[in-house]
């Protein structure tokens, strides 16, 4: 069984060029990009996946911009140091030989709940068991949380790029004060400040949370309004057609058509071999040292599992 690791490339991105100090190559910044491969370095330390694939945002809107005109229109817009970088990021992963996934029309979250949602389903024809055993998703947008599950976990930078944590449906519940399947109703109640979305004016983070705890989902909740504060159901009257925009709006779409192979996400030597290319034309020395110490270890993990007794002629036959 394999563990698929799955990479929101621009949110790590973004976090990376707030993180490393500036730094160019031939007057071009790339701090963003060596601190996307220092994530991903120690990500595969860590993590140790079999797969792995990147996701990247597309320019220009969505369709969540169709839906709602104000989404995300309240962001500052990025530093041009960063969005010069962004065009690398698919360069360097292609030239690397590391899927890079984007689609028009869509954010990377979606082609990530895409892919999870076909991943979980994809079984082996010999003996029918599932293919992945895990899967991990490296992001710094909490909206994810949506899709957390006994086999599904979000792997979080929480202060620069050094520390992380995992978020299991236990840590969701403890961060949020709700499961993951109640992420998307939580927002729709709450609205999102960063995305701009409105939910229900008035209603909090207690009050959504509490809601939810006793009534579990957005249409249930709509369904007793007769049962709640008169204060609290006003404003759920008054902000009906909000909440239910805005959870749309926070809800993955997970059925994207992608034309794509899971074979060709296999985290292989030849793809280490094109990271330590890359990193070299980059001339990034502290990754280089890195992945040639990793390298040179795998390799000696190779050689010691080919010396068997029965092919070692120097070991002994008690053995």
């Amino acid at each position: 069984m394999s563990h698929l690791v799955i990479v929101d490339g621009h949110a790590i991105a973004h976090r990376a060029y707030h993180s490393i100090p500036p730094l160019s190559l031939d007057g071009q910044p790339v701090n963003a990009i060596y601190g996307f491969y220092s994530m991903l370095l120690s990500s595969i330390d860590q993590l140790n996946p079999d797969h792995l694939i990147v996701c990247l945002d597309s320019p220009g809107p969505n369709f969540r911009n169709e839906e709602f005109v104000g989404y995300r229109a309240k962001r500052k817009p990025a530093d041009h140091e960063l969005i010069s970088q962004l065009p690398l990021l698919p360069k360097t992963l292609e030239s690397a030989g590391i899927p890079a996934i984007s689609m028009g029309g869509f954010e990377a979250d979606d082609l990530i709940a895409t892919l999870t949602r076909r991943s979980q389903k994809l079984r082996r024809r010999s003996d029918k068991k599932y293919i992945f055993s895990r899967i991990t998703i490296i992001t710094g947008d909490k909206d994810l949380m949506q899709l957390v599950n006994q086999k599904v976990s979000l792997f979080v930078p929480i202060r620069g790029l050094s520390e992380t944590k995992t978020y299991d449906p236990l840590e969701v519940k403890e961060k949020l004060g709700v499961t993951p399947s109640q992420v998307v109703d939580l927002k729709a109640l709450m609205g999102d400040m960063s995305d701009n979305y409105p939910g229900v004016a008035g209603i909090g983070p207690k009050t959504a949370t509490n809601l939810l705890s006793e009534y579990q989902n957005l249409d249930n909740i709509y369904d007793h309004l007769d049962e709640i504060k008169t204060n609290i159901k006003d404003k759920l009257e008054k902000d009906k057609e909000n909440a239910y925009l805005s959870q749309k709006l926070a809800m993955l779409v997970s059925n994207i058509p992608l034309d794509f192979k899971f074979k060709s996400a296999r985290l292989n030597q030849d793809k280490l071999l094109g990271l330590l290319s890359l990193f070299e034309e980059y001339n990034f020395k502290s990754l280089i040292s890195r992945l040639k110490r990793k390298l040179n270890i795998e390799q000696k993990n190779k050689v010691a599992k080919t010396i068997t007794p029965q092919n070692n002629p120097n070991q002994s036959s008690l053995f």
